[in-house]
């Protein structure tokens, strides 16, 4: 039996701006892999943003990627993640208002970890920067708060009932993962991109602050038992 795409995938109603930036990172990025002048166009270089020169690349870096992996899975977290923040500030708060925040908050998501690497990193001549790892990760914290005690049943964890436990989890992670040099992953980017998206999560939903909190002093009474 045939199954048409959006019975799979959302519409474009659905997730307009996963289907905007999606296709634009992909296309930019494959560009980049094979003209190098236009890959160099886009990335950051904190050593010059910091000097005032290339501003631009505090965005445009987000939209070239280094290999097919680190392209694949942003274009893949973005997406599903993008179509959960749209969906979900429509739910909380309408259509008008899930149009006009969902693009500030992705342009917040990237720009503010990649301001952040430039200050960390503006005597490194050397250093540059590409990819959306940073709005990837923010995307997850952002979804991870905005509805914290949203039950999540993990098959493997047994201890984390909902989506704030989950975010707890998964900030270890991030912080171990950022110990293994072998695995040569922008450990700033992530965890600040990462807590940006979830503090603005906090502060789109003041809710969720105090639903955060429950959650936890919750946990802590069973355990206290």
């Amino acid at each position: 039996m045939s199954m048409s795409f959006f019975e799979i995938f959302p519409t474009f109603k659905e997730a307009p701006y996963s289907y905007i930036i999606v296709p634009i990172m992909l296309v930019s990025s494959v560009i980049g892999f094979y003209h190098k002048p236009y890959f160099h166009a886009l990335l950051l270089h904190p050593y010059e943003v910091y000097r005032g020169k290339r501003l631009h690349t505090i965005l445009t870096s987000a939209f070239v990627h280094r290999n097919w992996f680190h392209l694949l899975f942003n274009c893949i977290a973005v997406q599903g993640l993008l179509y959960d923040v749209y969906g979900n500030l429509r739910q909380e708060r309408g259509l008008f208002y899930a149009d006009l925040v969902t693009p500030i908050l992705t342009i917040a998501i990237i720009a503010i970890p990649n301001i952040a690497q430039i200050w960390k990193e503006r005597m490194n001549f050397l250093f540059t920067s590409v990819g959306a790892s940073g709005l990837s990760f923010g995307l997850f914290g952002f979804s991870f708060l905005f509805f914290p005690l949203q039950e999540i049943d993990h098959l493997f964890i047994p201890l984390i009932k909902n989506a704030s436990q989950y975010w707890l989890y998964v900030s270890i992670i991030i912080v171990l993962l950022s110990f293994v040099k072998q695995l040569r992953i922008n450990r700033t980017l992530h965890i600040i991109g990462y807590l940006i998206g979830s503090l603005l999560a906090l502060l789109v939903r003041n809710e969720s602050l105090f639903e955060f909190i429950d959650a936890f002093s919750g946990q802590f009474q069973i355990l206290r038992n």
